[in-house]
């Protein structure tokens, strides 16, 4: 803990915005410890909430004293605990501010740090005994220590520390018999174009026009990888738990979306629900949150204390422009979208799971000539950031949708035929992945699956 530091008002400033808002814990927690701190006090408090956020709690004012209490007793009962500054609760907190407040305070120890040593080594200068190597070496080695305190964890490391990391990964997925380390998606030809699905540390951007089915392609996928062991997160910013929950009782029964919207059903249908949930969803690890008009900070640590419990292998976020994105002065508005795709693969690398982001179109594609109407990656609303960041870039096509009904090459039925258009993967191929649907594309099916049972085909397509 250093003892001299002009920068007490961006201390308290942190600390005032973390107790108002402790999700912003993941603007700073890179960067910022404890000890850079001149007030020893702040410096606790700042300390107890970093401690709770790593344990994967969520923080009220009781947690952080009980902490407190915990990590030192006697400088808690000595400073009173949160009570030690009342003006830690009245004052203006703008938790938008804080990563300068915080990026200032460490401005303030580094200088600090290095003011005493240089002095040390002007002192030393005074002593015509002392051999000038020594000098100089003690000046090095005292700014190379100075540079290790106060890294941001993200230091640059030897290849054959992460070919040898990598290396272990390879072993424990061949002991587990895994085919791939990406999710599969439970579309065949999605994962045979992608090389097994959905793979972590990846943001994959998923596009579509108008009511064309994009969040339902997105439940779909999340169902079936939630029916394969992973404990999946879809975080909607547009629709409620409610509707959401009544799109997934459609998908896996046979029951008419319409009852289900105006919330009465038959006896019969109650109990095909009661079976539903009993058999199927109880053990299915699918969290949802509606979030509307949250911002990126608490998507990003909500999701971090999920991953810190082992509770969330994979998110989705529904959709990208509804996501709070405060255009700052002179800015604009994609350079905020920028800020909010950009902080999503970042929590894709940090927390090493893959990250689907559902995405508007623009509406120019409605203007194209022709029928077929087929996007390019131009068509995403916002799309010079969200193609740069993304991994990978796709977007739902439906041409029965469209009056198309045959493919014009091979004159298949593309009735019930939707298609995954992959115009983007940073690491594979391009390319397009079928899969099938009812008709108001309540249900999805794999392509591949589907395709072996005719008789099914029938039943539900009869002119094919």
């Amino acid at each position: 803990m250093i003892e001299k530091n002009t920068g007490i008002t961006h201390e308290k400033a942190v600390v005032a915005c973390l107790l108002a808002n402790t999700e912003a814990i993941t603007n700073v927690i890179g960067f910022l410890k404890a000890d850079m701190f001149s007030s020893r006090e702040l410096g606790f408090i700042y300390k107890a909430i970093v401690h709770l956020f790593e344990q994967g709690k969520r923080t009220n004012y009781n947690l952080i004293d009980r902490t407190m209490q915990e990590m030192d007793r006697e400088l808690f009962l000595q400073m009173n605990g949160l009570a030690y500054d009342p003006e830690l609760f009245t004052m203006a907190r703008d938790s938008s501010q804080v990563t300068e407040y915080a990026l200032l305070i460490k401005d303030s120890y580094i200088r600090f740090r290095l003011t005493e040593h240089l002095n040390a080594v002007k002192l030393s200068l005074t002593d015509v005994g002392t051999p000038i190597t020594t000098i100089l070496g003690t000046l090095h080695s005292g700014v190379d220590k100075i540079c290790n305190d106060t890294d941001t964890g993200n230091e640059a490391r030897p290849l054959a520390e992460i070919v040898a990391s990598n290396l272990k990964d390879f072993r424990k997925n061949r002991a587990l018999g895994l085919d791939s380390r990406a999710i599969p998606s439970g579309f065949t030809e999605f994962d045979k174009l992608t090389g097994g699905g959905f793979f972590p540390g990846e943001i994959y951007t998923l596009a579509a026009r108008p009511s064309e089915g994009k969040s339902m392609v997105t439940l779909h996928i999340l169902q079936e990888i939630a029916k394969k062991g992973y404990h999946v997160r879809l975080v909607n910013h547009e629709m409620g738990d409610y509707d959401t929950a009544n799109r997934s009782i459609a998908m896996l029964t046979d029951i008419n979306p319409d009852f289900l919207r105006r919330g009465v059903l038959t006896e019969g249908q109650e109990m095909e629900v009661e079976r539903l949930l009993q058999e199927e969803l109880t053990n299915l690890k699918l969290d949802i949150r509606y979030m509307g008009n949250a911002r990126i900070e608490s998507i990003v640590t909500e999701t971090m204390l999920a991953c810190k419990r082992g509770k969330c292998d994979m998110l989705a976020v529904d959709y990208l422009q509804l996501i709070s994105a405060p255009v700052e002065k002179g800015g604009t508005t994609d350079e905020a979208i920028g800020r909010n795709i950009n902080a999503l693969k970042d929590l894709a690398v940090r927390c090493n799971i893959p990250v689907i982001v559902v995405s508007q179109m623009n509406r120019e594609i409605e203007h194209r000539a022709g029928k077929a109407k087929i996007p390019v990656l131009s068509d995403l609303r916002n799309s010079g950031v969200i193609e740069q960041t993304s991994d990978v870039v796709m977007f739902v096509y439906r041409p029965d949708r469209l009056g198309i009904t045959k493919d014009e090459d091979t004159g298949e039925n593309l009735v019930g035929i939707a298609k995954l258009l992959l115009l983007k993967n940073r690491n594979g191929g391009i390319g397009h992945a079928n899969f099938r649907h009812n008709k108001t594309f309540t249900k999805l099916w794999d392509f591949i699956s589907f395709n072996k049972k005719k008789s099914k085909i029938q039943q539900i397509y009869p002119d094919q």
